[in-house]
């Protein structure tokens, strides 16, 4: 059997993660969600389970009594939290096992991209050496809509905007958001419909769709640039934060004539994020089926909340062990960076151990699983990280 401490010894590494900022985090009390505006959404999420995991995962670093209340515990992180926020986050997650972070850096959706001062702020307690970027595709087209191009050289712009940030922020990966941005049922425009559809955006005529159909023509221009760069493009599957999301279209199988296009089938490598929570079965598949899909647990580990463990077996009913990968989706609260770390290890014993147990597969199995979901996996879909890491082997 698999002992914490043993999976505690195992490098990770992060293939999800936001930069955060004091000055961008919301009360400490939406740490587990109620993102479209409520009167009492603060009030209501201190109620869930997520949220009192966390809570008592502070009570103990900070060695308070058992009988000590949660006002009391919230109290206290957030009087460590403002006396300084970077050495607070950096003393939270310093000593964690954690080889390399794969840094989101378009965050956040549809907020101001971070400055540089915020950024230097961000690397006092995450240092640079430990992060590796992913540029997100959206973030490439917004200053254009600006400067009512034509469409030609909009998407020139857009190509060579693109290919210089991932040059600039040497990229292991680019990012889309295409779960906000319509929903994952991606189209497969022509170039005559995007034009059609910019050119009414543009002109303050959009139809319904245009939107839509412009960001997926985008997403397939991006393809062509990740094939290019020998990059993966991540996707977000899933429950998602605030109204924008598309909640029709959560399951990544809706991604599916997308997958088997020409332009992407076996060409460019797509790794569907949090697992597509909570449809991890459908995820599972998709992965056992497309060669050139990979997924992770990101955030699905923890906001399935007492079906953690249950929902990672059902993420790998199907998926080649290989193609599954760990990440935490830190984002807002240098909490989630911190409780996700341990929280995973912790549900992933438990996990591989109840397989053993059950005769799914062997310790040996269940023990080179272990480093694969935790390492070996994202070190084979990202193939940039090699170079970052060459500093920075495995024990």
């Amino acid at each position: 059997m698999l002992s914490l401490e043993e999976m505690m010894s195992l490098p990770a590494i992060d293939t999800h993660v936001h930069r955060i900022h004091p000055h961008r985090a919301p009360l400490f009390g939406n740490l587990s969600g109620g993102y479209i505006p409520g009167p009492r959404q603060e009030e209501l999420s201190r109620t869930t389970v997520f949220y009192g995991m966390v809570l008592e995962a502070l009570r103990r670093r900070f060695g308070m009594p058992e009988w000590a209340s949660d006002l009391a515990i919230e109290e206290e992180r957030n009087r460590r939290y403002s006396e300084d926020p970077a050495a607070y986050f950096r003393s939270l997650i310093e000593g964690q096992n954690v080889a390399m972070y794969c840094l989101e850096i378009g965050s956040p959706l549809g907020g101001n991209v971070y400055t540089e001062e915020e950024i230097e702020y961000f690397h006092r307690s995450v240092p640079k050496e430990k992060c590796s970027n992913i540029v997100r595709i959206e973030r490439a087209a917004e200053p254009l809509f600006q400067e009512q191009l034509s469409f030609e050289t909009f998407i020139n712009l857009f190509r060579d905007g693109l290919w210089d940030q991932i040059e600039k922020e040497q990229a292991i990966a680019i990012k889309s958001c295409a779960a906000y941005g319509g929903g994952l049922g991606i189209s497969l425009p022509e170039r005559a419909q995007a034009e059609g559809a910019y050119e009414r955006i543009l002109g303050g005529k959009a139809r319904q769709e245009d939107e839509k159909v412009l960001n997926h023509f985008l997403i397939l221009e991006s393809c062509e640039i990740a094939a290019e760069c020998d990059i993966p493009i991540q996707f977000h599957t899933g429950e998602g934060g605030g109204s924008r999301i598309d909640f029709k279209t959560l399951s990544p199988i809706h991604m599916v004539p997308f997958l088997k296009d020409k332009r992407v089938l076996n060409r460019v490598k797509i790794v569907l994020l949090h697992g597509g929570h909570p449809h991890e079965e459908d995820t599972s598949f998709l992965v056992s089926q497309f060669e050139n899909v990979y997924t992770d647990f990101s955030a699905m580990f923890y906001l399935a909340g007492v079906k953690g463990r249950e929902r990672m077996a059902a993420l790998l009913e199907r998926a080649p062990l290989s193609k599954v990968m760990y990440g935490s989706d830190g984002v807002m609260f240098p909490e989630v960076w911190w409780f996700a770390h341990d929280w995973f290890r912790i549900q992933l014993t438990g996990l591989l151990n109840g397989l053993v147990e059950n005769q799914y597969m062997t310790a040996a199995r269940a023990r080179k699983a272990a480093r694969m979901f935790l390492y070996d996996n994202a070190m084979n879909c990202y193939t940039k990280l090699s170079s970052r890491l060459c500093q920075r082997q495995p024990k």
